[in-house]
């Protein structure tokens, strides 16, 4: 069994961030514990989060909802921005 987890974080677009997402496909069903979702990493230079060397951010989830538009097990994830480093990204605010 499966479900899908959409990750959702603020991007650094200036001067209004956007919102971003990408989609996990997991095993299993979710715990319903934010703790149970692993960290994600993306590149930051496609959402105005890095310049296009050294562009590896990371997301950490911090909440977690059923999904009101897929249903079943699938997952909304909000996301904190770290950099590689796991400082906490100048965009998360």
């Amino acid at each position: 069994m499966t479900f899908k987890a959409e990750y959702i974080w603020i991007d650094g677009t200036e001067p209004t961030a956007k919102l971003r997402s990408k989609t996990k496909i997991m095993d299993g069903a979710p715990s319903g514990d934010v703790a149970d979702l692993p960290i994600w990493g993306f590149d930051g230079s496609s959402t105005n989060q890095a310049e296009g060397h050294a562009s590896d951010r990371v997301l950490k989830p911090v909440f977690t909802c059923p999904d009101p538009i897929r249903g079943g097990d699938d997952v909304l994830v909000l996301c904190e921005v770290f950099n590689i480093d796991m400082t906490p990204h100048e965009s998360n605010t």
